[in-house]
C-alpha cells in the first residue's frame, strides 16, 4: 500500500471481529468501510493517491464499485508543512448501499510516503 493509512485499513479489515471490538474499532462494523473489499480498498486507495498528489485543491477525485454498491470521493482541501513536512488535508467520503460517512483527515510525507498525521 503506497500511502500509510494502515491505521483505517487494519481497522476495516478488523471490523465486525471480537479483536475489533477489544480494540476499540467496533464503531467500524456500521460504517461503509466496515463493509469494503478488498476491491473497494484498493480503489478508495487508488482515490486517495490522487488527491494527495493533484496540484488543484478542491479537485474531487472520484470511485466506485458497481459490483458491491461501494462509492466515495477524495477532495484535497488544503495544502500545508507541518515540522517541515509537506501535509494535506484530505476530505474522504465512502459509501456502501445506503450508508455514508465522511472526515477530513490530515496526511504529510514523510520518508517518500503520504502517512496518516497523528
Amino acid at each position: 500500500m503506497r500511502i500509510a493509512l494502515k491505521k483505517i485499513v487494519a481497522a476495516t479489515l478488523l471490523a465486525g471481529s471480537g479483536v475489533a471490538m477489544a480494540a476499540g474499532f467496533g464503531f467500524l462494523a456500521d460504517s461503509p468501510m466496515g463493509k469494503f473489499n478488498e476491491d473497494d480498498l484498493k480503489l478508495m486507495n487508488g482515490a486517495i493517491d490522487q488527491a494527495l498528489t493533484a496540484p488543484e485543491i478542491g479537485a474531487r477525485t472520484s470511485w466506485s464499485n458497481a459490483r458491491t454498491g461501494s462509492s466515495g470521493e477524495v477532495t484535497p482541501q488544503r495544502v500545508f508543512e507541518r515540522k517541515g513536512r509537506p501535509c494535506r488535508d484530505v476530505k474522504i467520503v465512502n459509501r456502501h448501499k445506503t450508508l455514508e460517512a465522511s472526515g477530513i483527515y490530515t496526511m504529510c510525507r514523510d520518508d517518500g510516503r503520504w502517512k496518516l498525521a497523528e
